[in-house]
């Protein structure tokens, strides 16, 4: 069943089947993996466009029922706030950014190199190490580089299995690159044992989702981690960095993307690379602020899923961290976390790290939360709310959300910058594939550049003061659609 023909006739009754098949098939597959670890007929792709895609190796209807179940974007699963209410407990306040929550923090960890070596305030790293050399599970499932012979698609990073700190922190960091963890869950469901599985909003909704079909999986899933979203990348973001530092497509060896720069903001980051380049081996490194294309708010090389997402904050997750986007941290170099707790046993954890000396913790309120990550709710709400409007005009099936379709909350402007936010993202993908073919990084410039002083146009003082940005800043990132690359715009 394609997405045209989503709906009911007499001589068809829909099943699960049909409703991952629309997913697939609509090209709204995050590429989580989940599907694939319960069904031996759909096995992960890479697409032409550097993104993960379940691909079905018979038809799915009338069959898929665990496959369909376990995914983050097929309709009739329960959403966020159906599993945030069986999760976590009833006494939990909620907000509608987080979600339920029984503590919000913003902090940093004080010892042991985690803030230095982390993206942000190293809190991540440190709730993980803690669970490990603490007893509370036997290993962390999470994102590392890829290594060993059996790499021969080059990926270069995909879901590990860490069985101590060290392997841990030797894996910290973001990683704006796409994963499936098909793999790693077939691993649970297959070695006993207690696992912290780190993962994006839809990543652990579908680890949710999955827990309620098996409850081998359910036992062996003693916490997880939500990673703070903005979108997922596909490989050609990375690539897109590596060329501009000289590594030629497709010779990435490794990348940094977030390498903190001393004495400079949280957001002005640098970025570093190593591969092979025209002359020989690159080890390059560059501010991110000098380098095309890395304005968030672009949204360039972007799975088409995330655009209709609702959750940023990881509602599912025990504990959801990410950057802390506001103007009393963001300009500390050393990078600040913002921290949502759900659950008794990680608040008592993180609160016994404050009391030890180990973490610094202030409270925070849930708008506070909600502030950091403005820019990412604004576009999973409001614009989602106006992408959905679009998707029903055109009768095309887009997955069912808790926001729910409407354009007349935005002015004519705002739906043409949510419109064309869209069309970057989209094109993206075709432009630098056709710049690959040519071997010049500058024809991808060209071809998106239009698109960009589009953008650029709409986005006039008066815009911008009403979503709360300052002008002066913001006018020479998008004239230029380059700028600080802040995750979650």
């Amino acid at each position: 069943m394609t997405a045209s023909s989503a709906v009911r006739n007499h001589d068809h009754v829909e099943t699960t089947g049909d409703r991952l098949a629309r997913v697939i098939d609509g090209g709204y597959c995050i590429g989580c993996g989940l599907c694939a670890a319960f069904d031996d007929g759909i096995t992960m792709q890479m697409t032409d466009a550097g993104q993960w895609s379940a691909s079905p190796a018979r038809s799915l209807r009338g069959q898929a029922a665990a496959a369909s179940a376990v995914c983050p974007f097929v309709d009739g699963n329960p959403n966020e706030d159906e599993l945030g209410a069986e999760l976590f407990s009833a006494t939990a306040e909620t907000h509608p950014a987080t979600g339920r929550y029984l503590a919000n923090y913003a902090g940093h960890v004080n010892q042991g190199g985690f803030r230095e070596k982390g993206s942000s305030g190293g809190i991540a790293t440190w709730i993980l190490c803690q669970l490990l050399e603490e007893g509370h599970v036997d290993a962390v499932i999470h994102v590392g580089t890829s290594e060993g012979s059996d790499n021969a698609d080059k990926e270069l990073f995909r879901f590990v299995v860490s069985k101590s700190a060290a392997e841990v922190r030797a894996r910290s960091k973001s990683r704006y690159y796409p994963v499936e963890m098909s793999g790693v869950v077939r691993h649970m469901l297959e070695h006993p044992g207690r696992y912290a599985v780190v993962g994006l909003p839809c990543f652990i909704k579908g680890l949710r989702l999955a827990c309620r079909q098996s409850q081998v999986l359910h036992s062996r899933v003693a916490h997880t981690v939500g990673i703070v979203c903005g979108h997922l990348k596909s490989r050609a973001f990375a690539d897109m960095l590596g060329w501009q530092l000289g590594v030629s497509p497709g010779s990435l060896q490794s990348i940094d993307f977030r390498s903190k720069r001393p004495n400079a903001p949280a957001n002005d980051y640098a970025v570093s690379v190593v591969g092979e380049g025209a002359e020989g081996e690159v080890r390059a490194s560059a501010p991110v602020a000098s380098l095309f294309g890395t304005d968030w708010g672009l949204g360039l090389f972007k799975y088409k899923a995330c655009d209709y997402c609702d959750d940023v904050l990881a509602e599912t997750a025990d504990v959801a961290v990410g950057d802390a986007w506001l103007p009393e941290y963001v300009g500390d170099s050393g990078g600040t976390s913002v921290v949502v707790v759900r659950t008794p046993f990680m608040m008592d954890l993180l609160e016994r790290g404050k009391a030890s000396g180990g973490l610094q913790l202030d409270d925070l309120r849930p708008d506070r939360i909600a502030q950091s990550q403005d820019a990412g709710l604004r576009h999973r709400r409001e614009g989602l709310a106006f992408r959905l409007a679009e998707a029903e005009a055109a009768g095309i099936w887009a997955p069912s959300k808790r926001v729910k379709a409407n354009r007349d909350h935005l002015s004519a402007k705002q739906q043409r910058i949510f419109a064309l936010r869209q069309r970057c993202a989209e094109f993206s993908h075709q432009a630098f594939r056709a710049a690959r073919q040519a071997g010049d990084f500058s024809y991808f410039k060209k071809q998106m550049q239009p698109l960009l002083n589009e953008y650029a146009r709409l986005y006039r003082p008066g815009i911008l003061r009403l979503l709360g940005l300052k002008w002066q800043s913001a006018s020479k990132t998008l004239a230029s659609a380059l700028g600080r690359a802040r995750p979650g715009r």
